[in-house]
């Protein structure tokens, strides 16, 4: 079924009434000193460890109020923010997009992620493109913002890369690179701990487009939000190493 013109406008009407009302709830709730509400965050796999950093701090603060958080491909995380479905998105992407509201930016180049041991940890200097498409690359599909500036780089580049592994799950891509089964292309946060513990070592790749790669908190141009999602967006900007170092 397609609404008509019409039932578009009472749709948006509903979803902004929907939106305030949680707005003003979760106000009413605040001056009561209940401290309670919900938030929704929706990212990408590989900012978990860093999210968890910060959702301590909050937690702390605010002990009775929940939040979920949901993994996606960057694709489905902008229809989240965008269709309220979501409070805080994490995410890398390329285009801007009037829907959004950027809170938060972090350059965070993309490196070649490899066990150690594998030939390209032998590299004293930075890996060239058209190096790194000669090797094994476990990548997730075009939803993705990583495969999305990947995009963007083969194309300037004008070659390919043919996905050895493609995976929508940032697990997967670690393991099998830790296994020595291919390489990924990651930021060097979203493999911090495997970095420190020697299984995994980050080659710097000299691409423009790959070095430059940008990391966004985002929320929903125009909505306004409740204190707690307020409140735990102010800590993710403040306090998640990805966006302070």
């Amino acid at each position: 079924m397609i609404p008509t013109l019409e039932g578009n406008i009472l749709l948006e009407y509903y979803k902004r009434h929907q939106t305030e009302q949680e707005t003003v709830k979760t106000r009413l709730q605040e001056i009561k000193g209940i401290h309670r509400g919900h938030v929704g965050i929706v990212t990408g796999g590989g900012v978990i460890e860093d999210l968890l950093e910060a959702t301590k701090i909050f937690s702390k603060q605010y002990p009775n109020i929940t939040y979920n958080v949901d993994i996606h491909g960057t694709n489905d995380i902008i229809s989240a923010i965008v269709t309220d479905k979501a409070h805080i998105g994490i995410v890398f992407y390329s285009m801007p997009n009037p829907h959004l509201r950027v809170h938060r930016t972090s350059i965070q180049p993309l490196y070649a992620i490899a066990a150690r041991g594998h030939p390209l940890t032998n590299e004293t200097q930075p890996i060239s493109f058209a190096r790194l498409v000669q090797e094994k690359i476990i990548m997730p599909d075009i939803s993705f913002g990583v495969r999305q500036i990947l995009r963007d780089a083969e194309k300037k580049e004008r070659c390919e890369i043919i996905p050895y592994i493609q995976t929508n799950s940032f697990a997967v891509m670690i393991a099998f690179a830790i296994a020595g089964e291919g390489i990924t292309i990651q930021p060097k946060f979203s493999v911090r701990k495997e970095i420190e513990n020697g299984s995994l070592v980050a080659i710097p790749i000299q691409q423009k487009n790959l070095e430059q790669a940008e990391l966004h908190l985002i929320t929903h141009q125009g909505r306004q939000l409740g204190i707690g999602p307020a409140r735990l967006l102010d800590i993710l900007a403040n306090n998640m190493p990805a966006f302070v170092g």
